[in-house]
């Protein structure tokens, strides 16, 4: 549970993402891997962009900064907004 809660923490965090920012983020491990899928969206729902990434367990955070660096980058700024 730790190793998952540190890749969904490590996703949200970057994306400075609270209870009402339009967020989600689930992890799952299998074997000695983490899969980590996150989206976006846009507060009033208009648009969403999704992805996923998989690594070593042990790197749940970086996974999950580096999913948000990949989302924000494709959503391009203002995206929040």
């Amino acid at each position: 549970t730790g190793l998952r809660l540190a890749a969904e923490r490590g996703f949200l965090g970057r994306l400075d993402g609270s209870c009402e920012t339009p967020i989600a983020g689930l992890a799952t491990i299998a074997g000695d891997e983490l899969w980590l899928r996150g989206e976006i969206l846009r507060p009033d729902g208009s648009a969403s962009v999704a992805g996923e990434l998989r690594g070593p367990v042990g790197d749940g955070a970086a996974i999950g900064q580096a999913l948000a660096d990949d989302l924000l980058g494709r959503a391009g700024p203002g995206f929040f907004a």
